[in-house]
């Protein structure tokens, strides 16, 4: 069976080492970037199954890359978790509607960062079985 990848974005070099030993060792493949700006080229050649992205990062916030993606119609059925030190209800809500599919409030247990991948990956599944169904 084929490893999910996971590409995560965040300007936190020590964070990002810490998910991508912690994504690796749950038996994600995954691939970390720390420049913003550069998410869609890693996208085009990764081919990510999941995007972890901060919210605040400088020049560019997860915010602006997911309306970005939106904006061109891309990526929009990779499922996208924002990782933020921001704890906000109107901010969690205007994520889900621009398209993301959980918020996690840094800080985060890696296990509950897991299991919520796991569900997302698991919910996929089901969606397509259920689609093949119909």
């Amino acid at each position: 069976m084929t490893k999910k990848r996971i590409l995560v974005i965040d300007d936190n070099e020590s964070l990002l080492k810490m998910l991508k030993i912690s994504l690796n060792n749950a038996g994600y493949e995954s691939e970390i970037l720390s420049d913003p700006f550069k998410a869609e080229q890693y996208i085009e050649t990764f081919k990510p199954e999941l995007l972890l992205i901060d919210i605040f990062m400088p020049g560019r916030s997860g915010f602006n890359i997911v309306e970005d993606f939106n904006a061109k119609g891309i990526y929009k059925k990779i499922p996208k978790i924002f990782l933020t030190g921001l704890d906000d209800d109107i901010e969690k809500m205007t994520a889900m509607g621009i398209g993301v599919t959980s918020y996690i409030t840094k800080p985060f247990k890696i296990q509950d960062l897991i299991d919520c991948i796991k569900n997302i990956f698991l919910k996929s599944l089901g969606d397509s079985e259920k689609a093949l169904k119909d």
